[in-house]
This record gives C-alpha cells, sequence and structure tokens, in this order.
C-alpha cells in the first residue's frame, strides 16, 4: 500500500482534506520524549527542560500533516500511580481528541529492569489493555548502540524488555536525537506509524471505547461463572436427590 493510500485510510477514502496523524508520545521523565517530538517535527518546538503539563504541536514533517502531543513525563514509583500523573494522562488524551492514532512509548537504550517494566505496566494499565494494540516502543539515545544491533540488545537485555516487547508485539523503532538531521529516521518512524494504523484498521485508541468492552467482557465473565455455579449446584442435587432414594 502506498503512502497516499495509507493516508487515504484516515479519511474513509473520502476528497476532503486528510486529517493530521496524531501521534501522543509517553514516557518516563528525563527519557528524551520532547527532544523526540522536535526530532519527528524538525525544528524546536516542545520545552526540552521538562514542562509541568503536556503540550500539543501541529506541523509537517516529511510530507505528512502531523498532530505532536508531548505528555508530561512519569515519575519512577512501581507501587502506585500517583492522581496527578493519572490526571495529566487523561488531560494529554484529551488534546487527541478524538484520540490518538499511535502511541509513541518512550524508552532510552539503558538499562531495562524489574522496576522500569512495573513502572510501565501500572501507567499502561489506566489506559486499558487495549491501550497496547495502539502503541510501539520508541528507543531513545540510539548512539548508545555503538556498533551493537537493537536486536542484539533486546536479546542481551533479559526478560522484562522481552516482556515489553511482546506486549507491543514488537513493534519498536530507534531515534537518534542527536542525529536530528538524519530525516531517514524519521521517514521510516512515520512508516511504522502509518502500517500500525492499517493495522488496525485506520482506528484511533478510545479509551473510553475500550473502557466499555472491558466492561462488557467482564460482564460476560461474571455471567459465564454463574452459570456454571448453578449448573454445578443443580448436578450437586441431583446427585444428592439420588442418594436419598438408594438409601430409602
Amino acid at each position: 500500500m502506498g503512502r497516499m493510500d495509507k493516508r487515504s485510510l484516515r479519511n474513509n477514502g473520502s476528497n476532503q482534506t486528510i486529517p493530521p496523524l496524531r501521534l501522543l508520545i509517553i514516557g518516563q521523565k528525563r527519557t528524551g520524549r520532547s527532544s523526540t517530538a522536535n526530532t519527528i517535527l524538525g525544528k524546536d518546538v516542545f520545552d526540552t527542560w521538562g514542562g509541568a503539563m503536556s503540550t500539543v504541536a501541529h506541523g509537517e514533517s516529511e510530507g505528512q500533516n502531523l498532530m505532536i502531543v508531548d505528555c508530561c513525563g512519569w515519575g519512577t514509583d512501581e507501587n502506585m500511580v500517583p492522581k496527578p500523573e493519572k490526571l495529566e494522562l487523561f488531560h494529554a488524551l484529551s488534546l487527541c481528541d478524538p484520540g490518538p492514532h499511535v502511541l509513541l512509548l518512550v524508552v532510552p537504550l539503558l538499562n531495562f529492569g524489574p522496576s522500569e517494566r512495573s513502572a510501565i505496566q501500572k501507567r499502561m494499565e489506566i489506559l486499558t489493555e487495549g491501550v497496547w494494540r495502539h502503541t510501539m516502543v520508541l528507543f531513545t539515545l540510539g548512539d548508545r548502540l555503538r556498533g551493537c544491533s537493537i536486536q542484539e540488545h533486546i536479546q542481551a537485555s533479559g526478560k522484562d524488555l522481552q516482556w515489553l516487547m511482546e506486549k507491543c508485539r514488537y513493534r519498536y523503532h530507534v531515534l537518534n536525537n542527536k542525529e536530528a538531521q538524519d530525516r531517514r529516521q524519521v521517514c521510516a518512524l512515520l512508516e511504522q506509524a502509518e502500517d500500525l494504523l492499517i493495522e488496525n484498521g485506520g482506528w484511533h485508541f478510545s479509551l473510553h471505547m475500550y473502557c466499555r468492552l472491558e466492561e462488557e467482557w467482564s460482564r460476560r465473565e461474571r455471567e459465564m461463572k454463574e452459570r456454571n455455579q448453578e449448573r454445578q449446584s443443580s448436578q450437586g442435587l441431583v446427585v444428592v436427590s439420588n442418594h436419598s432414594r438408594q438409601g430409602g
């Protein structure tokens, strides 16, 4: 499928102006999220000193009309998600209204262990399991590979990074923000984002939709358990009744 065909998918094939590709950049503080957003747009738009709120910018990059939301970075707490972080995550989603096409989870090419895994897991749970369908990992500090391939890095990093790869179905890209002038890496990233959008049938991520789906799945599971319990209870009554007749 050509680039124009992929873009028309966002517009349901109509002749109207193709809407921007909506990207939501998420991740821990000081992982290069804002620098990544600037690299994608090809200019300094986002504050790289770490703002207190999520910000949005529109622009064109490599022939693509983009909307990028830089979600305020989260902390390192792996046991709970502070309420301000939850609210900021919801605020970032609202800036992408009606929802992001792709979430870019920024992970630096450093040690990735149980604490990093737990911190990500807690935040992503807020967005429901369905968010992983729209998420790809964006590795920053690409210059740290130093001759090592990203595949070798993933294999050598252990089970925690393997877990993350499996959650994202091995959708990832490496970005070197020190080589922001290398537009090939940006082109490749946007191509992968378009491919992910196609994989999802052109649908954006909707927290409301996935919450309703999870509620429906939970309701069906409860009903199934109740039916099984009723069936087991009725079978138990039959067994007791048979024993009673035999004893009489």
